[in-house]
């Protein structure tokens, strides 16, 4: 691990940095939120630090534990309140966001003041899921126990976990309160073990008259120590960041709840904010809790939240209203709740729970209508009919896999992911599960998906069923992995099913195969494709259990999909009822492998600015003389044609979308010959049979991909250096070795390059190229789509 932590600002001189890796850096300046904009915005950050400066003494002391143990009259104490008679009781709803100033443990500090922004959380367990988007990193937990009901009442661990889940190396301060009442005592030891995390223990007393002098002077005191310690306490700030942060705080006196964007632009603007930090002084706004604005998603995009603590309230009010029966959200619901706002207002905060998967609009519902999941029932609808129309003994494949996090769910699973994926729902769900389909086939289902968890056991279970799930399911288990993913410090264990146990009464439940070990055994240089089911002592194939769920079997998948193929051609033109499900099986085929085509670029690509097309055809200018004169091809111009990326339905605009001249070809061929191998690897499988659910494509397009492939195919073979790519020759799959990935990586940096070169006005709107739209998928993957298969994704 490197060691370093801070970039010097001189870098910002940098002005035309493309490339900046900052991999496997734990910095702490720049912080996470401007690194992970990428090289454009580190050194925009970075520049920003060589203006005159003042130390920012701020952060985040956030106060979570169950409702009812006393977090705010504690903030009261500690903030040196007044006591307030009759107040213990009262609940906390949403979050309250109160300013407590501390002097700078540290004698040459002596003058300082820092400033802890205290976030009061509610505790009570509908409140929980919302939490989760504030309980953020770089800050500082309280986290408050009843120690006259005891530690394990207080549920320390849930606490603890949700913590460790969402903060990792945030500090805790374990703080007994009412012991007065009865002294505290808890396991200590034991808890720093399992929870690194804790920095002490403390007590303090919950009556009027030992509020000022029963242990929180003290705890106060350890306060400021530990927040002295926080990365970004006293980090320097541009005087321009300042007074654009003063003239925000300013806004949130107003009536304003919601400003627009541009609004938000100006006024930081007039605080001599650089244009170029604009995004990035807005995204460290955000997640220091000064406003909500999320640049990405396109709904709300156009809005700034003023004042997240009031946008919590009003969340709360939908999630404790009586009259919401099965998380059933009216219209009628939204006017009682937030009769104060007009409509538009309204509209912002459903869009805002929908960013969070709180809730989701019910497709199709001539109400317009949502469903608020964190509202569902508790007892499971009724879905096993349905479900077994697709069982294994009807004929049907079944893939599984289970989720554990080994340690507490967090809250908000899998309700986040049953709203994130609505768009395959079945109108049945509850709190813990779901079944889902894929009618995506013009209407026809022919994958059945069960989410299933409980309030009992901490794992959920993903199972699809189908004649092909593989594809059906990666999607499902991407979204469900992004769920996850906002957890950063869940020690999260995949595990799979061995298929030769026995199932059925009496029998042991199936042995369960670690996913990362069988990732491990395919990945090793001489690849161990069979593991011994310790239960049921059978040999099983590990490619078999990974089958289109892994990279390393992407071979496996091709040789699939060439076997399938033959067997087609060999059918009377696809005529019988057996053709037919062959066609079908091939087109899941299809979508699998140019769904894991397109997808592995996505790590590659990370950040925004680097993102590119990745599928197009290349062919000469003149195709009558090239193929037969070899000397020829570098000694014509090229076409590139840009291909929309919809996984099983790549294919070139219906107008024929724009066209690329590439005038020296003989300069792009050596980077761009690895990138462009690997796509006519996958890329002769795109060519299109007359097969159910693709009917989108006319004749005259599908032709022209077969041509397309064609052509392709044989310039892969003209191309320099092609043979030595393991990928081509069959060696292994799609990351074959790092020497493949760096060089794929290159190919990847050429492709922009040469996709600047041929269109240099793209910058321009920055999110369209060639006629194609980038966006992204629930899932968290980003595509270049025509506006026919973008509509689907726009939720």
């Amino acid at each position: 691990m490197n060691p370093l932590k801070i970039l010097p600002p001189q870098l910002g001189r940098l002005e035309s940095l493309e490339t900046l890796d900052l991999t496997n850096l734990k910095l702490t300046d720049p912080p996470p939120e401007i690194v992970k904009q990428g090289p454009k915005a580190v050194p925009a950050y970075l520049r920003g630090k060589l203006e005159d400066e003042r130390p920012l003494w701020e952060s985040k002391l956030l106060l979570v534990g169950e409702g009812g143990v006393g977090k705010t009259q504690l903030l009261r104490a500690l903030r040196k309140k007044q006591f307030q008679e009759g107040t213990e009781s009262e609940t906390t709803w949403g979050i309250d966001v109160l300013p407590m100033e501390l002097p700078h443990p540290e004698p040459e500090q002596e003058d300082v003041t820092m400033t802890l922004r205290c976030w009061d959380f509610g505790g009570q367990n509908i409140y929980h899921a919302t939490h989760q988007f504030f309980l953020t990193t770089r800050s500082m937990f309280l986290l408050a126990w009843n120690a006259r009901l005891g530690w394990e009442q207080g549920k320390l661990h849930y606490w603890l976990d949700t913590i460790q889940a969402l903060a990792p190396d945030s500090p805790v301060l374990l703080v007994a309160t009412h012991i007065d009442e009865r002294p505290g005592g808890l396991p200590l030891d034991d808890l720093v073990k399992r929870y690194p995390q804790i920095v002490g223990e403390w007590s303090v007393s919950n009556a009027q008259r030992d509020l000022n002098n029963n242990g929180i002077d003290r705890l106060r005191e350890d306060i400021a120590l530990h927040a002295a310690k926080l990365p970004l306490m006293g980090s320097g700030w541009p005087e321009s960041y300042w007074q654009a942060m003063q003239a925000v705080r300013e806004l949130r006196i107003g009536a304003d709840k919601f400003i627009h964007a541009s609004w938000l632009r100006e006024v930081m603007r007039e605080a001599k904010v650089a244009e170029e930090s604009l995004k990035v002084l807005i995204e460290q706004l955000h997640h220091l809790g000064e406003i909500l604005y999320f640049q990405q998603d396109e709904l709300i995009s156009d809005t700034v939240f003023l004042d997240p603590s009031w946008v919590t309230k009003r969340i709360s009010e939908v999630l404790v209203h009586e009259d919401i029966v099965d998380g059933v959200f009216t219209k009628n619901h939204m006017q009682q709740c937030w009769s104060d706002l007009d409509r538009p207002q309204q509209d912002n905060l459903l869009r805002l729970m929908e960013h969070f998967d709180l809730s989701y609009e019910i497709p199709d519902d001539p109400e317009d209508r949502s469903l608020v999941v964190e509202r569902l029932t508790l007892d499971p609808a009724p879905y096993e009919e349905e479900w077994d129309t697709l069982s294994p003994e009807s004929g049907c494949r079944e893939i599984r896999m289970k989720f554990d996090p080994q340690s507490t769910r967090p809250a908000g699973i899998p309700g986040w992911f049953i709203a994130r994926s609505h768009r395959f729902t079945t109108h049945t769900h509850w709190k813990y599960g779901a079944p889902f389909q894929d009618d995506r086939n013009e209407g026809q289902r022919r994958h059945l998906v069960l989410l299933h968890s409980s309030s009992q056991f901490q794992h959920v279970e993903l199972t699809v069923r189908g004649p092909n799930p593989q594809s059906f399911f990666s999607v499902l288990r991407d979204g469900l992995a992004l769920t996850f993913d906002r957890f950063p410090g869940l020690r999260l264990k995949r595990s799979i099913p061995c298929p030769e146990c026995p199932t059925g009464e009496g029998e042991l439940d199936r042995f369960e195969f670690d996913l990362t070990n069988l990732e491990k055994r395919l990945s090793l240089e001489k690849p161990k494709e069979a593991i011994e089911c310790p239960q049921c002592l059978a040999d099983v194939s590990v490619i078999g259990l990974l089958f289109g769920l892994h990279w390393t079997t992407e071979n496996a998948v091709l040789d699939e999909l060439n076997e399938r193929s033959k067997r087609i051609e060999k059918s009377a033109e696809g005529a019988d009822q057996n053709s037919a499900r062959i066609l079908n099986e091939l087109a899941d085929l299809r979508e699998l492998t140019q769904r894991q085509f397109t997808y592995q670029f996505n790590r590659d690509q990370r950040l925004a600015e680097s993102h590119c097309p990745r599928v197009f055809s290349l062919s000469p200018q003149e195709v009558e003389k090239w193929p037969n004169v070899k000397e020829k091809l570098f000694g014509v111009k090229w076409t590139l044609q840009l291909y929309c990326e919809e996984p099983g339905c790549w294919h070139p605009l219906s107008d024929g979308g724009v066209e690329y001249t590439i005038d020296e070809p003989a300069k792009w061929a050596r980077t761009l010959a690895p990138h462009v191998g690997r796509l006519v690897k996958v890329f002769k499988y795109a060519a299109p049979l007359v097969a159910p659910g693709i009917g989108y494509l006319t004749p005259e397009i599908a032709e022209l991909i077969s041509a397309d492939v064609k052509l392709m195919a044989a310039l892969v073979n003209k191309l320099p250096h092609i043979e030595a790519d393991p990928f081509l020759k069959g060696e292994s799959g799609l990351e074959a070795s790092e020497k493949t990935r760096a060089e794929g990586g290159a190919s990847l940096r050429s492709l922009r390059q040469l996709l600047v070169t041929l269109d240099p006005d793209q910058h321009k709107t920055p999110n369209v190229w060639g006629g194609l739209t980038k966006t992204i998928t629930p899932e968290g993957h980003w595509l270049w789509l025509c506006e026919e298969h973008r509509q689907p994704y726009m939720w």
